[in-house]
């Protein structure tokens, strides 16, 4: 992974970076307060991760690996979108309830990437601990699976971000 990618994604891994902030919320009985996807993918023949974060706050934030000078796309997202908000809370929510079916490390321990493409890691962090599980995507889009309701709000989120890039940029594409 490219160092301003990872640099992002462990912002948001560490919930000491919430400390100081009014008004964060603690779900389910785990105190979730961050929840969020990565998956891995192929550009160039080289593999990319895209990672997706929200928070009790209200912010939530794409992080995409490129080929850029930096490595690192990204749209930053949250406050007075209620779409967002919306979809965001959800995630939170179901990652909330669902926290004793992911594998539980303690808080500060490295998210795991997808193990390959067309693999999807799904987390929660509390204060104390980091949680997370990994599924075939194509699993995950099934509405029977137990994990589909976070990840298909975790795609919702997904698809605000393309739809404000789009709207930015004015072309049509993907984040």
């Amino acid at each position: 992974m490219k160092t301003a990618y990872l640099n992002m994604r462990n912002f948001w891994l560490d919930v000491t970076n919430l400390e100081n902030r009014k008004g964060v919320i603690e779900i389910g009985p785990d105190g979730i307060c961050v929840a969020g996807i990565e998956m891995a993918f192929t550009m160039d023949g080289k593999t990319k991760h895209l990672f997706l974060a929200t928070n009790s706050l209200g912010d939530s934030s794409l992080y995409v690996e490129n080929n850029s000078p930096s490595g690192l796309g990204g749209v930053i997202g949250g406050h007075g979108n209620e779409v967002l908000q919306e979809a965001a809370a959800h995630m939170l929510a179901y990652a909330g309830k669902l926290t004793p079916q992911m594998t539980s490390l303690p808080s500060g321990s490295a998210l795991p990437p997808p193990s390959s493409n067309q693999q999807v890691r799904l987390f929660a962090v509390s204060k104390t601990k980091l949680f997370h599980i990994e599924f075939k995507e194509v699993d995950l889009r099934k509405p029977e699976h137990p994990f589909y309701p976070f990840f298909a709000y975790s795609q919702q989120t997904l698809g605000f971000f393309e739809k404000q890039e789009t709207q930015a940029s004015g072309k049509p594409g993907h984040a």
